[in-house]
């Protein structure tokens, strides 16, 4: 009885495990919109909460400006450590955490197409939901995603992740 229930928790774990769809939000590429807070153990006057701007830089304390699109947090927070360590800090230890995401954009047969913020682990039931959810001419099935910085659609379901920038089109059924 004891090894059915551990082998059916670890299957469950497994489960929700694999359709998390990524491990967290160190994953997510870094682009214009996005806010950033960035903290530097025990310097707290080189705390900075800041939107990335539409070049796609932020503006450091000691630092300047930084080009951060394109990058994860966990690479920012490493090289924002090397530079802290070229002559400002000993050893600094940099937290780079996603505040808010740049938005995504939902059309097609919603009943409130446009922007909408986007929220970690956001599925496409949920985009829809928050867009007022189909019309009656909506596709049950005719869904696809355009991701930032890619040239073809993906075709889409209801627990298909949106990530930030994505552009998610819901089709028109034709019965």
């Amino acid at each position: 009885m004891r090894k059915t229930l551990s082998y059916f928790l670890i299957s469950i774990y497994l489960c929700i495990a694999s359709t998390s769809g990524y491990a967290n939000q160190n994953e997510f590429v870094i682009g214009v919109g996005d806010t950033l807070a960035i903290s530097v153990y025990n310097e707290p006057d080189l705390f900075v909460n800041t939107k990335v701007d539409s070049s796609g830089l932020i503006k450091m304390p000691l630092l300047g400006d930084l080009n951060v699109a394109g990058k994860t947090a966990k690479t920012i927070s490493k090289e924002l450590e090397a530079m802290f360590a070229d002559g400002y800090l000993v050893n600094p230890n940099v937290s780079v955490t996603v505040e808010s995401f740049r938005p995504f954009y939902i059309r097609g047969e919603v009943t409130r197409p446009g922007a909408y913020e986007t929220s970690f682990g956001m599925t496409v039931e949920q985009a829809f939901t928050i867009a007022g959810g189909l019309t009656d001419r909506a596709s049950s099935h005719n869904w696809l995603i355009l991701r930032e910085g890619q040239n073809e659609r993906i075709k889409a379901n209801k627990d298909t992740f949106v990530m930030p920038g994505d552009t998610v089109e819901i089709g028109q059924s034709f019965f």
